[in-house]
């Protein structure tokens, strides 16, 4: 089994990076929605649209202890790191068969991601808080390369990170 691991930290447009295109010509395929209240880290998120149950309650968050906080709930960087692992295995999946990877392969592939926090070189950066995410591909067996660039490609999380995106933001 090969591992292939993919250190990234998060870019930003304000950073001078220029988002590619998320979408073709506006036409958007889905929208997901979900609403942070009382407090962001110490507070609760609820998924907004389509939610299936266990999602479609509140879910509570709680910094980890390793910020402080108590670790008793979910924090945004789990979230996000279940959300591209399914998202970039979905990917490496159909590019896997579109390079016609063996099947046996392709059902034992594997993506876990980790997602660090940690505060920025203030001198450097400026205050804040950046990202750090590693992706790790198991399963895949030699020559994989071909097929990990182009589930990169493909997927919108990695897009994201890789390209940056079209954030916009608006007051209700």
């Amino acid at each position: 089994m090969s591992t292939f691991a993919l250190r990234n930290a998060v870019r930003t447009v304000s950073r001078g990076m220029a988002p590619r295109r998320a979408v073709a010509s506006g036409v958007l395929g889905y929208t997901a929605s979900a609403t942070a209240t009382n407090g962001g880290r110490s507070g609760s998120v609820k998924i907004n649209n389509d939610a299936k149950p266990p999602l479609d309650v509140s879910i509570n968050l709680t910094p980890p202890k390793a910020m402080g906080g108590s670790g008793t709930g979910s924090n945004p960087e789990q979230l996000f790191s279940a959300g591209y692992a399914s998202c970039y295995l979905g990917a490496l999946s159909a590019c896997a068969r579109t390079l016609k990877r063996p099947k046996e392969e392709i059902e034992r592939l594997q993506v876990e991601v980790k997602t660090s926090i940690g505060p920025t070189d203030v001198e450097k950066d400026g205050k804040g808080f950046a990202l750090i995410v590693e992706l790790v591909v198991k399963g895949l067996g030699e020559g994989g390369n071909e097929v990990i660039e182009a589930a990169h490609n493909m997927c919108p999380y990695s897009r994201a990170l890789n390209h940056g995106i079209k954030l916009t933001t608006t007051t209700a």
